[in-house]
């Protein structure tokens, strides 16, 4: 089975979208095809801009806990400092967990920072990539 480490831009889009590939994505969490893992600094993320898909905390955490997304604890100043020249720092820490957790795909839609070919090349070898792109290996 694949691990897969969701950025805080898939489950907000999966959360605000039902029929998007992020919302599929998660469907196949939920159905044990793919290993989803996130960290609680994702989830502190998401409840941060909870305004953006109109959900509170509890209905934020109700829905990671009801497709089945494995949570590990919040990634550590230590953890990051390995990326911070590799990502923006602000995303430094969704790199750390994709690694720490060893996913084989970190999953997110933050073209402007993570989705660039310098930061894919230099993560390996977790694969970074898009809903869609990881649906249609997972679909093939």
């Amino acid at each position: 089975m694949i691990k897969v480490y969701f950025d805080a831009s898939v489950i907000i889009a999966a959360m605000f979208s039902s029929g998007g590939g992020s919302a599929k994505l998660i469907q196949f969490v939920r159905a044990g095809v793919v290993a989803g893992i996130t960290s609680q600094t994702i989830i502190d993320e998401v409840e941060s801009n909870s305004a953006k898909i109109n959900k509170n905390p509890r209905q934020i955490r109700q829905f990671i806990k009801n497709n089945l997304l494995l949570v590990r604890e919040r990634i550590v100043l230590s953890e990051t400092r390995a990326y911070e020249n590799i990502v923006d720092e602000g995303d430094a820490h969704v790199v750390a967990g994709a690694k720490s957790t060893k996913c084989d795909y970190l999953v997110t839609l933050d073209k402007r920072h993570l989705l660039q070919e310098g930061v894919k090349r230099k993560v390996k070898p977790v694969r970074i990539v898009t809903p869609k792109e990881l649906l249609a290996k997972i679909i093939k």
